[in-house]
């Protein structure tokens, strides 16, 4: 069962071709994977690349931003002025309690270009908290990013095993020319 987002009441809406598209912790994990593509496959020093790789590539930059620096005012604008023109309408939900609540919906029709979708979503997901614990791992030769708590080191158990061993051979190798000199 899918985690719901902490900091929300329920997924954000967009409205598409006259239906509504929930977003939710399941868009995080995309998101976090199309941004780990963009280091695994090295996109950036492609030549050519496809809108796919391109929504890859844009997940990795905002989340380099948002890693480097947190939630910034610079970042803030940036995100602001290139969701500014997607148009937004009311929609009518239903609680769980029985009341109506009005949403704000956009309208993703107008959300045509990967990074413009891309950007969009790091808005909502940065907003509703979901993003929190996004971390990169330490690991030398990984940097993926990930979702973990606040003293994780490592996107997985074995970058941090991979990181255990290697400075235990290093100790035993500084340990062992030690007692030649």
């Amino acid at each position: 069962m899918e985690k719901a987002l902490h900091g929300c009441r329920d997924q954000f809406l967009l409205s598409s071709k006259g239906r509504l598209i929930g977003w939710d912790a399941a868009d995080v994990k995309n998101l976090i994977r199309n941004a780990n593509i963009a280091i695994t496959e090295q996109l950036k020093n492609k030549n050519k690349i496809t809108i796919r790789d391109a929504e890859c590539l844009f997940a990795f930059e905002w989340f380099e931003a948002y890693i480097d620096k947190g939630i910034t005012k610079g970042l803030v604008e940036k995100l602001n002025s290139r969701i500014a023109h997607v148009q937004y309408h009311h929609v009518l939900m239903h609680s769980p309690k029985g009341k109506p609540y009005w949403r704000y919906v956009a309208n993703g029709d107008q959300i045509d270009d990967p990074e413009l979708s891309v950007a969009y979503g790091v808005s909502h997901l940065l907003a509703a908290g979901a993003l929190d614990g996004l971390k990169r791992c330490q690991a030398k030769d990984c940097h993926q990013f990930f979702l973990g708590r606040p003293n994780a080191k490592w996107c997985s158990n074995s970058c941090g095993s991979k990181h255990r061993v290697t400075k235990m051979r290093k100790n035993k190798l500084a340990s062992c020319s030690d007692q030649f000199i």
